[in-house]
């Protein structure tokens, strides 16, 4: 059973409405504490919202009605190096295809610009099923960033994050859409995950 969220909604716009208020009022004093209040409620909501991702370890056989499917797969060789990233993103019966490169990068940055990208092509609030053949893509997606945002972006070792721009890039694309993350596994036949596997080998090739 999901667990409900711990502020209601309404919370948030009575302190915003509060804030501006006293803004009319020319109290500059109060704004810091409101905001930090405001924010404080948000981040609240935006944990729970977040605990309840939901995690599939199999590629779902079809996707909700009117939801957006994207698979996508990243290629670097040698590990670091040139890389390349592929993806298809499929709504309303017609399928897209994405890819890109760079000349020296990584094979868990180019799975993450491959999801980066192939969600950036889809609308603000739309429903989408991703399909990846990276575990460090899905479950730092799902599972990881709690804690690395709850610890001010740092591992449990007190480390940087590693590409935690990509990281923060991709969970405010997240956020604004409703995504569920599953994964596949790679070079099994599967056959959107072969093409992307194609696309990001070939744009990896590119970079020459």
């Amino acid at each position: 059973m999901s667990r409900p969220i711990r502020v209601p909604a309404g919370e948030l716009a009575l302190r915003l409405r509060r804030l501006a208020d006293r803004l009319e009022r020319g109290e500059a004093r109060a704004i810091e504490t409101e905001v930090e209040a405001a924010l404080k409620v948000w981040d609240d909501a935006q944990e729970d919202f977040d605990s309840e991702r939901e995690v599939v370890r199999a590629p779902a056989a079809a996707a909700p009605g009117g939801a957006v499917r994207i698979w996508c797969d990243g290629s670097c060789s040698p590990n670091p190096g040139p890389g390349g990233w592929g993806a298809i993103i499929e709504a309303n019966g017609a399928r897209r295809e994405l890819s890109g490169g760079s000349p020296a990068s990584t094979n868990n940055i180019m799975e993450m610009t491959a999801a980066i990208e192939a969600l950036r092509a889809t609308s603000e609030g739309a429903q989408v099923e991703v399909t990846t053949d990276s575990e460090y893509l899905r479950q730092g997606i799902t599972q990881w960033i709690h804690a690395w945002k709850r610890n001010g972006w740092r591992t449990a070792a007190k480390s940087p994050v590693k590409n935690q721009e990509l990281w923060r890039e991709l969970d405010a694309l997240a956020s604004i859409r409703a995504v569920r993350w599953h994964w596949v596994a790679g070079h099994s036949g599967h056959p959107e995950n072969e093409r992307c596997d194609e696309l990001a080998n070939a744009a990896r090739r590119a970079q020459g």
